[in-house]
């Protein structure tokens, strides 16, 4: 996924929530960065779980990063540094909000597969740190 200009607009337009900030910013700096973060953590982190998913194995990289920065404008991710990195961590109540979501329906599925790929990334990472 590339971070131009265009690109970086278009995803921003859909956030209402948390993020909505990030689409009045006169620099773009702030927004390319938000993107490239959940860029590499999406790509790198979540890979190996999303890879068996007969949706995620085949969608562009760039609908990972959609998806994770939509559910993180609407709360239900939240960005949190750890180790001077930046992780992001998917509530209790995840899965039942993404439930509730008529707008999410037609993509119940692929939503639930990117937050159980969110969960158990964390309890890899939860695992790493109690040894």
């Amino acid at each position: 996924m590339s971070a131009s200009s265009s690109s970086v607009r278009e995803l921003s337009r859909l956030w209402t929530g948390s993020l909505a900030h990030f689409r009045v910013h006169k620099n773009n700096e702030h927004l390319e960065a938000l993107i490239a973060e959940a860029l590499r953590y999406s790509g790198f982190h979540l890979e190996n779980d999303l890879c068996a998913s007969p949706y995620w194995s085949k969608a562009p990289l760039a609908r990972r990063v959609a998806l994770l920065l939509y559910l993180v404008d609407r709360g239900v991710i939240s960005r949190v540094v750890r180790n001077g990195r930046m992780t992001f961590d998917a509530s209790p109540e995840a899965s039942a909000w993404a439930v509730s979501q008529p707008s999410l329906a037609s993509y119940l599925v692929p939503t639930l597969e990117f937050l159980a790929a969110l969960q158990a990334e964390k309890l890899r990472r939860s695992s790493r740190t109690c040894s």
